[in-house]
């Protein structure tokens, strides 16, 4: 049987994009301050903004999917 994912701390609204948001902003400052190869476990809905952040930050990025609604996505080391 498959794990299932879910939230560590679910957000006070029910807003789906809020949620995508928040995600993404937690993403974007963990690169910002690190520059070693990072990966996330991420909601399938934000690769568009992986995509863009890949771009945006020089590093390459690639995903694996877990489910319908979860990925994995590798950064990989921001070089200077």
């Amino acid at each position: 049987m498959a794990p299932t994912m879910s939230l560590l701390l679910p957000l006070d609204v029910d807003d789906p994009e809020f949620a995508r948001g928040v995600e993404i902003g937690m993403v974007w400052t963990a690169l910002g301050n690190d520059p070693s190869s990072q990966d996330f476990t991420m909601h399938a809905a934000n690769i568009e903004m992986v995509l863009r952040i890949a771009e945006a930050s020089g590093r390459k990025v690639c995903s694996t999917d877990l489910n319908d609604s979860w990925i994995v996505v590798e950064f990989a080391e921001r070089k200077p």
